[in-house]
C-alpha cells in the first residue's frame, strides 16, 4: 500500500512539472527538442518546427496507403517516414520519469530495458541521474531506432536491440523493463508480456501502459488480446498498480516480481 501511494504521488508530481515546463515553453521560440532535432538534421530549430507540422499531416495518411495484414507490411509502417523522430521528441520532450526512478533509488546499479524504445525518452531522462545502471533500448530497425544511436552516441551503458520478428530480442535479465505507449501497436502484445516475465528479476519491476482502442495503425490485433495479457500478468506477477480491462482510459500499470 506504501509503495502504491508513494507512486501515485511521484506520477502526480511528473504531471506537474509537466504542466509547468508547458507554461514555460511558450516564452521559448527555439525549445530544447527543436535544437536537438536541428543538429541531428543539420538545419535550423525553426525549420525543425516547420517540419513536425507539415509531415504530421502526411503521415496521417500513411497507414491506409497499403495493406496491413502482414508481418513485414507492418513492421515497415515505421520505416516508412522519419516523422516519428520528431512526433516522439515532440511527445516526450517536457517529461520526467520520478515513478519510474524509484525503482532505480533502491539499488545501486542494474540493468533497464526500454522496450519499443522509439527515441528512448525514458532512458534519455534516466541516464543523466544514473549513470552506474545499464540500460538496453528496443525497437524496429527504423529511423528512430536510428536517432537513438546517435541520441546515446556518448554513453557506453546504452545498447540496442533490433527487432527483426515476432520474437521479442531479449537474452539478459532486466531489473526494470518499460514498456510505454507500445503494446497496443503490435500484432503478438501476449508474447511479448511472456518474454518480459521470463526475462524480469526476481524483485524487478515492469512499468506498463496499455491503450484500449480499437482504432487504426494495428490496434485492433492488439486489443483483441489486451484482456487476455492483463490476465496472465495479474497471475505471474504481483500487480501494485493494475490495468483495468474494462476501462475504456489508457491504463498505468506496475507489477513486480516476487
Amino acid at each position: 500500500m506504501i509503495l502504491k501511494l508513494l507512486i501515485l504521488l511521484l506520477r502526480f508530481l511528473n504531471l506537474t512539472y509537466y504542466h509547468f515546463a508547458e507554461l514555460l515553453e511558450k516564452f521559448n521560440p527555439s525549445p530544447a527538442w527543436s535544437k536537438e532535432l536541428g543538429l541531428y538534421f543539420h538545419t535550423d530549430p525553426q525549420q525543425i518546427i516547420k517540419a513536425y507540422h507539415l509531415k504530421r499531416s502526411q503521415a496521417a495518411k500513411l497507414w491506409t496507403k497499403s495493406k496491413r495484414q502482414k508481418i513485414s507490411q507492418i513492421f515497415s509502417f515505421y520505416s516508412e517516414t522519419d516523422y516519428w523522430v520528431y512526433r516522439q521528441t515532440y511527445f516526450n520532450r517536457l517529461k520526467i520519469f520520478l515513478d519510474i526512478a524509484l525503482g532505480l533509488i533502491l539499488k545501486p546499479s542494474g540493468k533497464v530495458c526500454e522496450y519499443g524504445a522509439g527515441v528512448g525518452p525514458v532512458t534519455h531522462w534516466l541516464i543523466k541521474y544514473f549513470k552506474a545502471w545499464r540500460y538496453y533500448l528496443v525497437d524496429l530497425d527504423c529511423p528512430v531506432l536510428t536517432f537513438s544511436r546517435w541520441r546515446f552516441r556518448n554513453y557506453p551503458q546504452v545498447s540496442f536491440g533490433v527487432v527483426k520478428s515476432l520474437t521479442p530480442p531479449l537474452k539478459d535479465n532486466f531489473d526494470i523493463i518499460i514498456c510505454k505507449q507500445v503494446l497496443e501497436h503490435v500484432p503478438n502484445p501476449l508474447t511479448i508480456i511472456k518474454s518480459f516475465v521470463k526475462h524480469l528479476k526476481p524483485g524487478g519491476w515492469i512499468f506498463l501502459d496499455y491503450v484500449n482502442d480499437p482504432g487504426q495503425e494495428n490496434l485492433i490485433a492488439s486489443a483483441k488480446n489486451r484482456r487476455q495479457v492483463l490476465k496472465y500478468l495479474d497471475i505471474k506477477l504481483q500487480p501494485i498498480l493494475r490495468i483495468n480491462p474494462e476501462n475504456p482510459k489508457e491504463g498505468y500499470g506496475l507489477y513486480i516480481k516476487k
